[in-house]
């Protein structure tokens, strides 16, 4: 046991980096004395957890994570044929915890729908490692999750990561159809596709701040396992804490926004949909092109904005990329009722596409493939507006899970819960170009990787650019059917379908050459969603 004097000297040190100012950086467009922050794309996993674990190893004072799940055995991976296979996510922020004494705080979930803080109590109780300065709370607000998935490192630098810390999300850009590195268990071992941001300067400090009023909120502030809370004693109350408020810099380059359950962090607390409010800003200042990268599409109130913003401008273009086989299947039939029911389905200017990749096949004739996840939530304005975070475009992230159901019941039942997510709302001024950072850096480097190296993605064509993207998925298309013109190996866009099996999707867009398909999901599989079944109860 550590004396008196050395708890109160850590708890200081955990307080003050949850909380301290972060003396912002200067800016990178625009006016060079505005307090801009700096931002970093991380585009796919392997990249995001590259920048992470170098940021945790530089580490000196706290390391602060929340995530929806973290599973001891989670591994940054290198892409295929380096010599170093990769690390261990947790054996790096261990290592740097005890080698450089790092006080870590681990925010999870503990409700009975997802209980990802137990398991990770428990090998750190067993696994023989130095774990006295790593702390684990957990949220139980049953049926609400803690969505958010942010890393703040020493105060300074903060990472909104795309994915849960879990093998089955890892990838990298190629987006292999194949790769027995990736394990089935979480989404049949098909391929990944996710953003990350990295930020340094003031929103860093709206991070901690949010990490602080979460942490205070948690549940389970008893001994845990091995201890380590009786050791540290009391954390720093909550009303400590500088209130972030929905609407902070709302004209600003970077602005932070929050989705908070009602009572979370005192008994009069209404919550927050902040990310709501926002996204609808950003959608009625369209006029010429809404990006849309998200795992789900299922939010009524989003859905109409879209289509108001089609009646109102006569130019504006959507481009969509969203998953036809999510992991809770129920939002397969949300999203293409919500896209049936607006009519965007087939609106001549709205473009829905889904992403794959392609690999030589087992068999000569053949070309290996399998559907992409996209597990982005990612929003673009006329290449000006982004928001980037953990909330998905559905009820449960942005105001009411009832929302997303028909039956009036649920709709009661579930009205008003909301998961905890969190989000960034960045914005280039006048100067911005396509330079680090920038909005249009981003939807310039995502429309690289889905359309191809040399598509123009700097000009709108004159015939628009829905007529770039379906004329892509049209030659990929033609290119599945020929068996002298497969796609190249890589991922790639296809049109989107609202038939139920992979297969059933590719016959529905025409594609009648002999294929390898790789994912083909039971019928329990598309319809019960058995691997959030399972993650319940082990």
């Amino acid at each position: 046991m550590r004396s008196d004097i050395e708890k109160q000297s850590h708890w200081t040190t955990a307080a003050e980096q949850k909380l301290r100012h972060v003396k912002p950086h200067a800016a990178r467009h625009g006016d060079e004395s505005q307090p801009h922050a700096r931002v970093e794309w991380l585009i796919d996993n392997h990249r995001a957890y590259d920048a992470l674990l170098s940021a945790v190893r530089d580490a000196r004072e706290s390391i602060l994570i929340s995530q929806l799940a973290f599973d001891s055995d989670c591994v940054a991976l290198k892409p295929a044929g380096q010599e170093c296979e990769g690390s261990s996510v947790l054996g790096a922020i261990l290592e740097v915890s005890t080698a450089k004494h790092v006080n870590v705080d681990i925010l999870l979930n503990t409700t009975l729908l997802l209980d990802t803080a137990k398991p990770l109590r428990r090998w750190m109780a067993k696994s023989g490692h130095d774990c006295s300065r790593v702390r684990v709370r957990g949220i139980s607000r049953f049926p609400q999750l803690l969505h958010a998935k942010m890393v703040i490192v020493d105060g300074a630098r903060g990472f909104l990561m795309g994915s849960p810390f879990v093998n089955g999300y890892w990838d990298e850009s190629h987006h292999a159809p194949v790769d027995l590195r990736r394990p089935r268990r979480e989404l049949g071992g098909r391929p990944v596709h996710d953003i990350s941001v990295a930020v340094e300067g003031e929103v860093v400090q709206q991070l901690a701040t949010v990490f602080a009023e979460l942490w205070n909120a948690a549940d389970g502030r008893g001994p845990e396992p091995w201890n380590a809370a009786d050791d540290w004693g009391t954390q720093p109350s909550a009303a400590t804490a500088r209130r972030v408020p929905a609407r902070t810099q709302a004209e600003g380059p970077l602005r932070l926004v929050t989705t908070l359950p009602s009572k979370l962090r005192n008994p009069k607390d209404e919550g927050s949909v902040a990310t709501l409010e926002a996204l609808l800003d950003g959608i009625a200042q369209a006029s010429e092109l809404i990006y849309i990268e998200h795992q789900y599409l299922s939010s009524r109130p989003v859905v109409a904005a879209l289509r108001d913003a089609l009646a109102r401008h006569p130019d504006l273009e959507i481009v969509m990329f969203l998953n036809q086989n999510p992991d809770v299947t129920a939002y397969r039939g949300w999203q293409n009722a919500r896209l049936t029911e607006s009519g965007m389905l087939d609106h001549p200017r709205v473009g829905l596409f889904t992403l794959w990749s392609a690999g030589a096949g087992r068999e000569q004739a053949s070309v290996s493939i399998n559907q992409v996840f996209v597990h982005s939530k990612v929003v673009i304005v006329d290449g000006r507006w982004a928001m980037v975070g953990s909330a998905n475009l559905d009820g449960v992230s942005l105001d009411s899970y009832g929302s997303d159901f028909s039956s009036a019941l649920l709709r009661r039942t579930f009205r008003d819960v909301r998961n905890v997510d969190v989000g960034l709302v960045f914005r280039d001024d006048a100067y911005a170009s396509a330079s680090q950072g920038s909005v249009r850096e981003l939807r310039n480097r995502l429309w690289t990787e889905h359309l191809g190296q040399g598509a123009n993605i700097d000009s709108r064509p004159e015939a628009g650019w829905l007529s770039a993207w379906r004329g892509r998925a049209a030659e990929n298309v033609a290119a599945l059917n020929s068996v002298s013109r497969k796609p190249a190996c890589g991922s790639f866009l296809l049109p989107y379908s609202v038939q139920p099996t992979p297969r059933r999707q590719l016959k529905d867009i025409g594609i009648t050459a002999p294929i390898d398909l790789q994912y083909e999901p039971s019928w329990l599989e598309v319809h019960c969603s058995p691997a959030w079944v399972r993650n319940m109860f082990l």
